[in-house]
């Protein structure tokens, strides 16, 4: 009965993650564009309890009239994760963004989080092993403008609800083709920042595969709409698409082979 109940609560989840997440009735969109985003992501484990991860990555946006768009950035992220229980896991990190902008100033971002993970509800469905994972998050931004030289903060909220469902096994693992599905909700907490776009919704799908122990490939496809905190309503709608290679190796081996 346990296992039936909470796979009925995966199952509204996920329909409500597919259905609602991405949603802005009676929004209207300005603009429409596309970005591209590739990135690559060290795992390690320090031991049982403790984890951490680095990545690395480019992002760029896609217009009609060129390739290259109005803007690019390079970004570099650090993160390190307590493992309370299989229920609960904190981490804390930061990350650094440079964004090129054509007809703006360019930006230098610092990025520090603090986020609490809930894996909950546990389950199966279709003989799959299936767990929904709540992220809330909260981030301080410090945005430098390079051409003015000021720096302004702002403080921003995060929530994200995803699962991960196996397509050819009962669970993610070697040899594993699976989908990752997410939903996302960003909010302005308030600062100075110069960020139009403190809040957005951002709707995730995609496919991935679990090469070895160590290598996974990634991509994904995102629906993003952006409000525009001034004008109070959604202003711009984002097509993603997202190539994510990642590693990992036991902290121990790596030590073991420099010896």
């Amino acid at each position: 009965m346990k296992g039936f109940r909470n796979s009925l609560l995966i199952s509204g989840m996920l329909t409500g993650l597919l259905c609602g997440a991405g949603s802005a009735p009676g929004e209207e969109i300005e603009e429409s564009d596309a970005q591209v985003w590739v990135q690559y992501q060290y795992q390690f484990r320090v031991s049982d309890k403790w984890r951490g991860a680095w990545d690395f990555g480019y992002r760029e946006l896609v217009t009609t009239e060129d390739v290259l768009g109005e803007w690019s950035r390079l970004h570099t992220r650090g993160t390190f994760s307590y493992v309370h229980s299989k229920w609960v896991a904190f981490d804390v990190g930061i990350g650094g963004y440079y964004t090129f902008a054509d007809d703006l100033e360019d930006l230098l971002e610092l990025r520090t989080w603090q986020s609490a993970i809930f894996f909950w509800p546990k389950g199966r469905m279709a003989g799959r092993e299936l767990d929904v994972r709540h992220r809330f998050r909260l981030e301080q931004r410090w945005i430098d403008q390079r051409d003015s030289g000021e720096i302004d903060f702002g403080l921003r909220s995060r929530y994200r609800l995803a699962t991960f469902i196996p397509l050819n096994r009962p669970r993610v693992e070697e040899k594993t083709w699976y989908v990752p599905l997410m939903g996302e909700a960003f909010g302005d907490l308030g600062g100075d920042a110069p960020d139009y776009f403190a809040e957005r919704l951002r709707l995730t799908a995609g496919l991935g595969y679990v090469l070895s122990g160590n290598w996974t490939l990634e991509f994904r496809y995102t629906a993003q709409k952006s409000k525009d905190t001034v004008l109070d309503r959604f202003i711009t709608t984002d097509h993603i698409f997202d190539l994510r290679i990642r590693t990992a190796v036991p902290i121990r081996d790596m030590i073991r082979s420099q010896g």
